[in-house]
């Protein structure tokens, strides 16, 4: 064989052989890999005369201290949010009358934490979530006016307060935010207007809230909350409205209250949509007028009504106990805050924790979290990869992480904050 031949027979064995040693990659693959994200974890704490936000790449193991590694905000008290696609944390702030400062965070291709944007909030808000390209957040009992700005009043010529108030914020318009308004008088055919909880993105250009329908709130009565007399305290209302808020149709059953936790002015959202699409709208059964035990229904995928078929009793699994907060973990399972006592109230405790399986109909309380009477705060919690994320602050000790595994209905403790006196949020950021 000519030495030319043997040069080009080395060349192509060569060649081959990469080809065997990088399977991932094939030789006539002319499109580059896609690129991988970089990502981090968010953490918002408080120490004791600041909040701060701190960036880490580990939950499990070893410490952080708000000493290093922190940034100091100009301000306290933000709820914060956190987005996938794209990949956001929203701060909202409210300052009791007066325009807050709402705040947004990403990271930048190298995964370093920037700040995107900030806005002005001027309404109050209850409840909150995403929907479409917008963080959403609302609040009822508002005095609706006509084009001039003049209020709407009722047959009896006192204002109304049926109107509720929307802030969309925009993840991808700089976070430019447009307050809009609706009214809810007569939304479900009984005369009465509601407060909305939650805001759950159906994918398909709407989003579905919980209504608590009420009498109009006694306008001499104290306390930030929307809501006055229940008068059906044993039906569920769940809205569809699209991005214009166009009411789109109404779910309604009477096998669950309404779908509402409550503490104070808040309205914590108890509706979750699982894997496969199908939603699941859970009733703390928070008012004390009715007969119907908490419970969860079902609204298939792309259903228009409830299914008629399906219904899970919580609280005889739970022994009596009732609920405030649901989040969805992963597939078929939540997680859900139990109060402590039977004999519930607004302000009452709520540090017992469990699992609900939707599609066993099981439920199991968490083991291996500090014990009711021992957990001072908790904070948000973040479900990633398949567990949740859980910060727990235990009397006599700094803020920690448990780590709740769904299947077993156990948690693990992770990393604590040094120095922290609460762990508000736990959120994943990724490059996009």
């Amino acid at each position: 064989m000519s030495t030319k031949k043997q040069f080009f027979k080395k060349v192509f064995a060569s060649a081959f052989t990469v080809c065997l040693l990088l399977p991932l990659v094939s030789c006539d693959d002319k499109d580059s890999p896609a690129p991988k994200t970089k990502g981090s974890f968010f953490l918002s704490v408080n120490g004791e005369s600041a909040e701060y936000i701190i960036q880490t790449d580990n939950l499990e193991t070893g410490d952080l201290s708000i000493a290093s590694n922190s940034k100091t905000l100009l301000q306290s008290g933000h709820t914060w949010i956190f987005n996938n696609n794209p990949s956001v944390a929203i701060g909202l702030i409210y300052q009791q009358g007066s325009p807050g400062i709402g705040l947004g965070f990403g990271v930048d291709s190298d995964g370093k934490l920037k700040e995107l944007a900030n806005f002005q909030i001027t309404s109050r808000y209850t409840s909150y979530g995403f929907f479409d390209r917008y963080a959403l957040t609302s609040v009822g009992g508002v005095t609706p006016v006509d084009a001039n700005g003049n209020a709407l009043k009722d047959e009896s010529g006192n204002e109304r307060s049926d109107g509720v108030t929307f802030n969309f914020i925009d993840l991808k318009g700089g976070l430019s935010l447009q307050e809009k308004t609706i009214t809810t008088l007569n939304i479900t055919g009984n005369g009465e207007q509601a407060t909305l909880s939650g805001i759950v993105d159906m994918g398909n250009g709407e989003f579905l809230t919980g209504l608590v329908v009420s009498q109009p709130k006694d306008p001499n009565a104290g306390g930030g909350s929307s809501t006055g007399t229940i008068t059906y305290p044993d039906s569920v209302w769940v809205a569809a409205f699209d991005a214009e808020l166009n009411l789109k149709r109404i779910y309604r059953d009477d096998r669950i209250s309404y779908s509402s936790g409550r503490y104070r002015s808040q309205y914590y959202s108890q509706i979750g949509k699982a894997d496969d699409g199908n939603v699941y709208v859970f009733s703390g059964s928070y008012e004390s007028t009715t007969t119907r035990p908490c419970g969860v229904l079902k609204i298939n995928k792309n259903a228009t009504t409830f299914d008629p078929s399906w219904y899970f009793n919580i609280e005889e699994k739970t022994g009596g106990y009732k609920f405030r907060k649901v989040w969805h973990i992963t597939g078929n399972c939540f997680l859900l805050e139990l109060y402590n006592d039977f004999t519930l109230s607004a302000t009452g405790a709520a540090t017992q924790y469990g699992i609900v399986n939707v599609e066993t109909r099981t439920f199991n309380m968490i083991s291996g979290i500090p014990a009711k009477d021992k957990i001072i705060n908790t904070g948000l919690p973040m479900a990633y990869e398949g567990k949740m994320y859980f910060p727990i602050v235990e009397e006599g000790k700094y803020p920690a992480i448990y780590i709740i595994d769904p299947a077993t209905a156990t948690a693990d403790k992770g990393i604590s904050i040094t120095g922290a006196t609460s762990l508000n949020a736990i959120g994943r950021l990724t490059s996009q």
